[in-house]
């Protein structure tokens, strides 16, 4: 009877570790691990028959300045498909982002794309802010490799446009190889 409960204990200790495995963040290789780097566990919280988060790591002011968003997710099929489009040609997103079509207020944005030069896969820079200027822009890069029918993309959004386009990089490099 004794051997019993602490079977059924290991046993149950087991299965929960086991179990709870996709909620364990992995870091995003290319940023500084630990802090004030932050990881999150995004394949149990988004992955829903779409684009699958790999790994995502922030680190935000005042501990890290400038402050970085930067996460890497696959994707398949259509999405894929349409993305490789967008990081192939950067100036799509772009004009969509410009459009007012479909807001009951056009949001007036200046918007610039400039694609990735001397990196081994498609990617660009981007750059928003209001054309009032009440508001500091916001900078992102995306890069992206095909692997048959998938597309990892590494994304990263920050304070500036030098520290989001490095960090792509140092990324990419990682994640995706070179």
């Amino acid at each position: 009877m004794s051997f019993r409960l602490p079977l059924r204990l290991l046993l149950l200790v087991l299965t929960l570790s086991l179990t709870s495995c996709g909620y364990i963040p992995r870091p995003v290789a290319g940023v500084p691990p630990g802090a004030p780097w932050q990881a999150l566990p995004l394949r149990k919280w988004l992955a829903e028959n779409r684009g699958e988060p790999t790994a995502l790591a922030f680190c935000s002011p005042p501990e890290c300045r400038p402050g970085l968003v930067v996460s890497v997710i696959r994707l398949t099929g259509d999405d894929a498909r349409i993305t490789q489009a967008v990081l192939e040609d950067p100036e799509r997103l772009a004009r969509a982002l410009r459009s007012p079509a479909g807001r009951n207020k056009p949001v007036r944005t200046t918007v610039s794309v400039e694609r990735l030069k001397d990196v081994p896969y498609p990617g660009f820079t981007i750059s928003l802010a209001p054309e009032n200027g009440q508001r500091a822009p916001a900078f992102g890069a995306a890069l992206g490799r095909r692997s048959g029918e998938d597309l990892e993309v590494v994304l990263v959004i920050g304070d500036t446009a030098e520290a989001v386009q490095r960090t792509a990089r140092q990324v990419a490099a990682r994640e995706l190889g070179t």
